[in-house]
């Protein structure tokens, strides 16, 4: 069994490489720009910070940042641990009921979601308003879910809950869960996402737990992403003009100012996110259930956690080096972006 050491030093260098790799890129983009600029017209242009803006398609960018930036780490760190790569990468047979049961656990959380990304979306703008408009505009729907759901649900997923949450076998459930939630936040470098992103990693993280098995969360991610991209694709082809119109005079019908329409729509909002988490809970009790009598009945052992204990050995330190430095690093990164670049 591994400790944290090693998957927490993996996230901080992921989290790095990942950064100075965009940077770089970046700096590229405009770089190329400028040149293609001279070449064409033979003097630098004086508007250099319009003429230098990255020109790549944004389908292009999020294939780079999945593949390039998250999936070489990757592919580094279980080349180094080849020989405890099923171990890292659980991939146990899910079987139908837990298909089902995960499925609907990761619908019932989307209201959730969807509430804490209109909250801190009103404090910190909504990170992938921009990026849905430029990848319909540039493939429409087909390449939304392609690239979306698809992407992140392996390369994240073999980061997260496959290299990180190997380290965290002999780590109390809970802990690692934060953990694990904490460094899927930062992995998505904006306070937006960052909030939604914990709780999902979080839940996530009970998922395989129970399942032993990365499929479990490598489904949840693509049914949350998927459900959201298709919600989100809706929503830019509805009649937004006569749907907001409507709200207005609603509004103003009953003389709420603009303070008072967020709040109600908040409150809608809660509303329905509390009752489908109400489902959540319905589904994960048998969830739990099934998987612990399913683990007994294969002599595949649940809480690796107490077991260890039980056993004499060692419980690990989560908090490493690797851990507070990717913290810090995370922090930093997402108050940069937010309001120094």
């Amino acid at each position: 069994m591994d400790t944290p050491n090693r998957p927490n030093a993996f996230m901080f260098f992921l989290i790095l490489f990942s950064f100075v790799g965009q940077l770089i890129l970046g700096f590229a983009l405009a770089f190329y720009s400028i040149m293609r600029d001279v070449a064409e017209t033979g003097y630098l242009s004086p508007n250099v910070y319009d003429m230098a803006m990255p020109g790549m398609p944004i389908w292009l960018l999020i294939i780079i940042s999945q593949v390039v930036f998250i999936g070489i780490p990757c592919v580094v760190y279980l080349i180094m641990h080849r020989g405890r790569i099923r171990e890292i990468l659980p991939l146990r047979r899910l079987g139908g009921k837990n298909f089902l049961m995960v499925t609907g656990m990761s619908i019932a959380i989307i209201p959730a979601v969807l509430l804490l990304s209109m909250i801190t979306s009103t404090i910190f703008g909504n990170a992938l308003e921009g990026m849905m408009d430029g990848l319909v505009d540039e493939g429409g729907l087909i390449l939304v879910l392609i690239l979306i759901p698809i992407l992140p649900s392996i390369f994240e997923e073999v980061a997260l809950r496959g290299i990180v949450f190997s380290g965290y076998t002999r780590v109390k459930i809970f802990t690692a869960a934060v953990v694990n939630g904490l460094f899927f936040g930062i992995l998505h470098m904006n306070f937006n996402q960052f909030s939604y992103a914990f709780v999902i990693g979080f839940l996530m993280c009970y998922f395989i737990w129970y399942t032993k098995s990365l499929w479990a969360p490598v489904l949840c991610h693509f049914v949350i992403n998927g459900i959201n991209s298709l919600l989100g694709y809706i929503g830019m082809n509805l009649d937004l003009e006569g749907l907001q119109e409507a709200a207005t005079d609603a509004a103003q019908g009953v003389n709420l100012t603009a303070t008072q329409q967020l709040l109600f729509d908040f409150a809608v909002y809660g509303v329905i996110a509390l009752l489908f988490v109400g489902i959540f809970i319905a589904i994960y009790i048998p969830f739990k259930r099934h998987n612990l009598a399913r683990n007994e009945a294969e002599g595949v052992v649940t809480d690796t956690y107490a077991a260890a204990k039980a056993a004499g050995e060692p419980v690990p330190k989560a908090l490493t080096w690797g851990f507070s430095a990717t913290l810090g690093l995370g922090l930093f990164l997402m108050i940069s972006m937010q309001w120094v670049i």
